[in-house]
């Protein structure tokens, strides 16, 4: 009885000691959650279109697949229902293919998409979602954290300008516009032409984050004039927006000209030309 009773008791031992140094095997339930970040978006028209504050979400299925959506204020509805997880060395792969609406106003329609991602942690993931039947290819990649200023910023301004100086003050001109482009050192450089009051180039504006908003700095020289007494000017450029860049206001200070002309690009259409 003594050594059945040590057998016995080996063998519980051995068997603990088995199950101690299992493994439990990598599933959805590692990466499921939300993810906050950013999107970059690119087709056959513009590319590097970014937009800020964005969220997918990751949910485990019962056989082991991941539900997937995202919903963007820019891009529409994303859902991939059953997308194929894989894991090596911690990193944790996806890979699937589902829905999208997209469209503008009561306008929107349904397209396939195909989703890739490739997840080490909450914080530190990188997701793709492609729409080939959208403007020639559509590819949107989303990536953790807190967008880049200079990429959040750049792209085109649209809106009307307001000019003043000593002689006049709220001369507006419509459909104006800007090009902001990121540099490789998180700077801009910024291209304004304008048919009324020539063209500006900022080789490189320097950004700052003010809470939810963003101001930008910069100086450069504009050619002004009419007919041949074209001169070159200095001028500085000061500008805030926020994150949606559909609340800003962008500068163009001239000193020499006009006893000091201040050219404001603003969103939107000129007042008188709202009035009418």
């Amino acid at each position: 009885m003594k050594f059945k009773t040590i057998l016995t008791m080996a063998v519980v031992a051995l068997c603990s000691a088995a199950c101690s140094d299992e493994k439990e095997l990598p599933s959805v339930a590692d990466i499921a959650g939300n993810y906050e970040g950013y999107t970059l978006a690119g087709c056959a028209y513009f590319q590097n279109t970014c937009a800020a504050d964005e969220t997918v979400t990751v949910t485990g299925n019962a056989d082991g697949t991941a539900n997937v959506t995202f919903t963007s204020g820019s891009w529409g509805e994303f859902s991939i229902p059953n997308a194929q997880m894989s894991e090596s060395g911690g990193t944790y792969t996806l890979m699937g293919s589902g829905q999208t609406k997209m469209g503008m106003g009561g306008n929107v329609s349904s397209y396939d998409c195909t989703y890739t991602a490739v997840i080490e942690s909450r914080e530190k993931a990188q997701m793709q979602f492609k729409v080939s039947g959208v403007m020639g290819g559509l590819t949107i990649d989303f990536i953790t954290g807190e967008v880049p200023a200079d990429l959040l910023l750049a792209g085109t301004w649209e809106g009307y300008t307001n000019a003043g100086c000593t002689y006049f003050q709220n001369r507006y001109t419509d459909d104006e516009s800007l090009k902001m482009t990121a540099n490789s050192d998180e700077t801009l450089s910024v291209v304004f032409e304008s048919a009324t009051w020539g063209t500006f180039k900022v080789d490189k504006a320097t950004i700052k984050k003010n809470g939810d908003n963003y101001t930008f700095t910069g100086e450069g020289t504009v050619s002004m004039g009419m007919g041949d007494n074209v001169k070159d000017y200095a001028f500085t450029m000061t500008g805030k927006s926020n994150a949606a860049k559909d609340d800003y206001s962008i500068a163009f200070n001239v000193p020499a000209v006009m006893g000091g002309l201040t050219i404001t690009l603003l969103p939107g259409k000129a007042p008188a030309a709202s009035e009418s």
